[in-house]
C-alpha cells in the first residue's frame, strides 16, 4: 500500500470518526454547536486527506482556515480552561475532550504539511474565478447554520470569524495571483 492509499484511508476513517463523535456521541452536548464552522473545518481536512490532497478545494479550505486557527487559538484555552466548570460535559467528559483535541489541531497539523511541502502543488487552482467560487460554496455553510450568525449567539464571534475568513480568504487569492501568477479567468 503507498503512501497515497495510506493518507486516504486515514482520512475516510477520521471523517467517519468526526461525523460520529459529532453527530451520534456528543450530539445532545453539543447541540447546536455541531454547527459551528470549525467543525466543517474539520470535515474538510478530512475529506483533503480522503483524497490524497490532491483535491485543491479542499486543500485551499484547509490553507484558509489555518492563520483563523491561530488567531482564535484563544477560544480553545478558554474551552479548556473552563471545562470543568461546564455543566453539559458532565457525562462525557473524556470524549468532549477527545473531540475538542481532534477540531484544530488536525487542521493545524495538514496546513502545516501543505505549506512545508510547496503549497503551490496544493492549492494552485486553474484560475481566480474558480478559487473564488470554491471558497463561496465551501463557506456557504457558515451563513446558513452557524448560530454565531443566524441567531447572533456570541456576538460579535461571527463578526471577528467573517473578518478572519476574508482577510485569509483575501491573501491567499492575492498570493495565487502575483505570486504564482494564476490568472483571473
Amino acid at each position: 500500500m503507498g503512501y497515497l492509499e495510506i493518507i486516504s484511508i486515514l482520512g475516510i476513517s477520521f471523517l467517519l470518526f468526526r461525523i460520529w463523535i459529532v453527530e451520534y456521541k456528543l450530539k445532545e452536548e453539543l447541540k447546536f454547536r455541531r454547527r459551528y464552522f470549525s467543525r466543517f473545518f474539520a470535515y474538510y481536512t478530512c475529506l483533503a486527506l480522503a483524497f490524497g490532497l490532491a483535491a485543491y478545494p479542499f486543500n485551499i479550505m484547509v490553507i484558509v482556515a489555518f492563520p483563523i486557527l491561530i488567531v482564535t487559538s484563544v477560544w480553545d484555552v478558554n474551552f479548556y480552561r473552563k471545562f470543568n466548570t461546564q455543566e453539559y460535559w458532565a457525562k462525557k467528559r473524556k470524549w468532549a475532550i477527545l473531540e475538542r483535541i481532534t477540531l484544530h489541531p488536525p487542521v493545524v497539523v495538514v496546513a502545516i504539511y501543505i505549506i512545508l511541502n510547496d503549497a503551490r502543488n496544493y492549492i494552485q487552482p486553474p484560475n481566480l474565478v474558480i478559487m473564488v467560487a470554491i471558497v463561496i460554496i465551501l463557506f456557504s455553510p457558515f451563513f446558513l447554520i452557524d448560530e454565531r450568525w443566524t441567531k447572533r449567539y456570541q456576538w460579535p464571534q461571527a463578526l471577528i470569524v467573517i473578518g478572519l475568513v476574508i482577510a485569509s480568504g483575501v491573501s491567499l487569492l492575492l498570493a495565487e495571483a502575483f505570486l504564482w501568477g494564476v490568472p483571473i479567468w
